[in-house]
């Protein structure tokens, strides 16, 4: 199947499963979903799976210019080259995942799937571009140890949707499994802000990498998710600047070397302030998100299946996600925002 269709499939199915999630949680937990965080994590999606497929063909022309320095051959026997490349793909998301939270640079983007104070399948859309695209550059390690480019996509679509079906509280704990396989419950302390809970359980699949370099991590105390500071202005194009502009104030606040530096020490050394990027006024109507989703998806189509010229179909995209965020044009006076803080 082409990979475009496949990226269509995928996003869709992700929305279906969380519309029957939503459905669940209100007959199984009796529990309602907090549209306005869902709206904004799906926002957050929309964004990311746009410049996604600017970025797709790019990560397939990386790994096969990668294929002439291979190291090793690949393994001729398909049950083990699979066994191999299923450890060794999920082993890459686990430093990846905990660089991503010890180097401020990475952070900057991984900070997004961690805003939401809820926790359920809509989480999944709230990632960032650049964090998909500073993943093509770690997963090309394991094309120069012979693991052929089509088993490092297929095997990492493998490993997205198992962590995709892990952000729900609809599932038991699954108490043992963890032993060796990352449970909701597992990754529900990873995305906990509670001081114990911070830094924890990086695993995608298995746990045996937080075992082996002790991030392992379990209890029963109450999990608060989100960030340990929330972020006020709950828009996605607004979240997806916010802390990278920090990092480059830094180079006016400080001298080169120590704003430099900052750029790869962990978020806890940045100071706790974030700039003002802007405030503008969110407004959340049902025409407005029907009318932005229908004009994202057509934009998202048009784009992946090359219907109209790119930087159409691009543009037709983001008109379509600032109507479906209710993002006003018109900004909060400073002043009046003041009074509101």
């Amino acid at each position: 199947m082409n990979a475009n269709y496949v990226n269509l499939f995928i996003l869709f199915f992700g929305l279906l499963l969380f519309a029957i999630e939503i459905v669940l949680l209100k007959v199984v937990k009796q529990k309602k979903v907090n549209f306005q965080q869902s709206i904004l994590n799906i926002g957050l999606g929309m964004i990311e799976r746009l410049f996604g497929i600017l970025t797709f063909n790019f990560g397939l022309l990386f790994f096969t210019s990668l294929l002439p320095f291979r190291l090793i051959e690949p393994i001729l026997n398909p049950y083990l080259a699979f066994i191999v490349a299923l450890f060794a793909v999920d082993f890459m998301w686990y430093m990846y995942h905990r660089i991503s939270h010890r180097v401020s640079l990475i952070w900057a983007a991984h900070l997004i799937h961690h805003q939401s104070k809820e926790y359920n399948f809509s989480v999944n859309f709230a990632i960032s571009p650049f964090g998909f695209f500073v993943r093509i550059f770690v997963y090309g390690l394991l094309v120069l140890i012979g693991i052929p480019p089509e088993e490092i996509i297929v095997i990492n679509a493998i490993n997205a949707f198992y962590q995709y079906l892990l952000h729900s509280e609809l599932w038991p704990e699954f108490k043992g499994w963890e032993k060796v396989f990352v449970t909701p419950k597992f990754h529900q302390i990873h995305h906990s802000s509670v001081r114990e809970h911070l830094d924890t359980n990086y695993g995608g699949m298995f746990t045996i990498w937080d075992r082996m370099f002790g991030t392992f991590h379990t209890d029963t105390k109450q999990i608060n998710y989100g960030l340990t500071k929330p972020i006020e202005n709950h828009d996605p194009f607004h979240l997806q600047f916010i802390f990278f502009l920090k990092l480059i104030e830094n180079f006016k606040l400080y001298s080169l070397k120590k704003a430099t530096t900052l750029l790869f020490l962990g978020p806890e050394a940045q100071t706790p302030d974030l700039p003002r990027l802007y405030k503008i006024q969110i407004n959340y109507t049902f025409s407005r998100l029907i009318v932005g989703f229908l004009l994202f998806s057509f934009g998202y189509i048009a784009l992946s299946l090359t219907l109209l010229p790119q930087w159409f179909a691009l543009c037709l995209g983001l008109i379509g996600i600032i109507t479906y965020s209710g993002i006003s044009l018109k900004q909060i006076p400073r002043k009046q925002d003041d009074n509101q803080n």
